[in-house]
């Protein structure tokens, strides 16, 4: 650096020697100051480069130079698994590195700013529930015709359907209606009810699956159900292929306590999810968020009430879930594995934790609806290309490589998801002998009662209006919380989602808001 600036210096010297006499020094002085500028200038971005080629070359989006940029988030067993799926690329092309940009926090909102700027990683991580808004900004490569590159071909029928639905849409191009993909799934899991084994030992609760003939096509039993929860000598059984909903509500009360017997509850029996995670008991209690187009709105109707009012009723009639107040800043996570909380609703993604701290646990099939069928969940992450990408061929040979066998069955180690890749299942559900991991695939596969999330392109709208809604369903205060219709009328209220997801039945819509704007009136 100090070379370059005594050149610098030379040449402003030489200038300032070429001219000759007074008056011409003074009508050079204007083309001397700015000559003196212009090569300062030229030696500091000499400088420069010189000092912060490698970074610039190293984080541009542009530089065919710079490593592969993969962007992904999770916690810290996810971070050393993609410290894996890296070493084993490098590996089979150790010419073409690769920089990992992990995101903790915010993930997609950062995502969206680097697309925007045009400065977004070649290779992206990427959840079903905001990818119909992406998509229809155009910053998503479509990979339909990357599929059968030779030496890099991906065969979409080796995966789970539910995960290549959720990263493609129908499309006309060119006069006629195709099929386009734009991800590749990689991972994803549906949600079941995990049960602290030794909470369950305690209450003298014993767990069978004995499996019920159901019609293929329907899911409904093709006999009457045998008893799903039943008395056996001092204890009891729970038969988690025939329990139903309100087999369910009983074995939360018998699983809440008070057992210091000071007037307080010491463990309870569930724990209150949020909107994804209660759409299992949403759907099997015959109540829908929108309808098949996905592009209006129908969470409304008795069914809908039916799944709200429990949702309510298990925080504050039954009392077998827990407030924030009441655990404090345990959590969910910490409240299961301390065995203060008996049941949880979620996905493998808690199982790498559980069986880091040696939490003894299991996982249930969720219980059946009034029509003997039930449901649960599925959601699924894929890899996608950045549209803007100077290095296509590579980033698609990364994600073929994330997608293949020896990554999935790194994936499958960890537990932390389904493979999308259905030849790995073997390895996930392997991998833990002490917990029946079957299940999650099961509910894909041989049970056929996982239902893809309804999305569309405003999800996040809708989940932010009905966030409102929620708070007031759920409210701590008796006198401010909303009933059931109060909330849904809450919901169909908003303007902006009037005009983008309109209800499929106005008139019934219509008579929700009635009921939430007298609520208002009456204030």
């Amino acid at each position: 650096m100090r070379r370059t600036m005594g050149r610098s210096k030379a040449c402003g010297d030489g200038a300032g020697a070429s001219g000759g006499g007074r008056a011409a020094r003074r009508g050079a002085a204007v083309p001397l100051g700015i000559g003196k500028i212009a090569v300062a200038a030229c030696a500091a971005a000499a400088a420069g480069w010189w000092l912060f080629a490698d970074t610039v070359r190293y984080h541009s989006p542009t530089d065919e130079a710079a490593p592969l940029r993969v962007s992904f988030w999770g916690d810290f067993e996810e971070y050393k698994m993609w410290q894996e799926f890296r070493a084993t690329w490098l590996e089979k092309h150790p010419g073409v590195p690769v920089k990992l940009e992990y995101v903790a926090v915010r993930y997609t909102e950062k995502i969206r700013q680097l697309l925007v700027a045009g400065a977004a990683p070649d290779v992206i991580l990427f959840q079903d529930e905001p990818m119909p808004g992406f998509l229809a900004q155009g910053k998503f490569e479509d990979l339909s015709d990357y599929l059968a590159r030779p030496g890099a071909e991906v065969e979409l029928s080796k995966y789970w359907k539910t995960s290549v639905d959720s990263f493609g849409r129908w499309e006309d191009k060119e006069g006629k209606r195709s099929w386009r993909q734009y991800g590749i799934p990689v991972w994803g899991g549906c949600n079941l009810i995990l049960h602290n084994r030794e909470v369950f030992a305690r209450a003298g609760i014993r767990v069978e699956s004995r499996p019920v003939a159901t019609d293929p096509q329907t899911g409904k039993p093709l006999s009457p159900l045998p008893p799903g929860l039943r008395r056996e000598g001092d204890g009891w059984v729970l038969n988690d292929e025939a329990w139903t909903m309100d087999d369910f509500v009983k074995l939360c009360r018998m699983l809440t306590a008070d057992e210091d017997k000071d007037g307080r509850i010491d463990r309870f029996g569930f724990w209150i999810p949020g909107t994804v995670y209660w759409l299992p008991w949403h759907w099997t209690l015959g109540a829908s968020m929108l309808d098949a187009e996905r592009r209006r709105v129908t969470l409304y109707g008795p069914e809908c009430e039916r799944s709200l009012q429990l949702w309510q009723d298990l925080l504050y009639k039954h009392h077998v879930a827990p407030t924030p107040a009441e655990l404090g800043v345990m959590g969910p996570n910490v409240g299961f594995m301390t065995g203060r909380v008996a049941m949880q609703g979620t996905g493998p993604w808690l199982m790498p934790f559980l069986n880091a701290t040696d939490t003894k646990y299991d996982i249930l099939h969720m219980p059946r609806g009034p029509d003997g069928t039930r449901a649960t969940r599925i959601t699924w992450d894929a890899m996608v290309l950045f549209a803007g990408s100077k290095k296509k061929d590579q980033a698609w040979r990364f994600i073929c490589h994330l997608a293949g066998p020896q990554c999935q069955a790194i994936l499958a180690r960890y537990q932390r998801s389904i493979p999308a890749l259905k030849e790995a299942e073997g390895a996930f559900v392997g991998r833990n002998p002490h917990v029946a991991t079957r299940k999650f695939v099961d509910a894909l596969g041989e049970r056929r009662y996982a239902r893809a999330q309804p999305i569309s392109e405003h999800w996040d709208l809708m989940m932010r209006v009905w966030a409102q809604a929620r708070s007031g369903l759920l409210g701590a205060r008796p006198q401010t919380r909303l009933t059931p219709a109060e909330a849904i009328g809450q919901f169909l209220c908003h303007k902006e989602l009037r005009t983008k997801l309109p209800p499929l039945d106005e008139k019934q819509a219509e008579r929700y808001r009635v009921i939430y704007r007298r609520r208002g009136k009456s204030k």
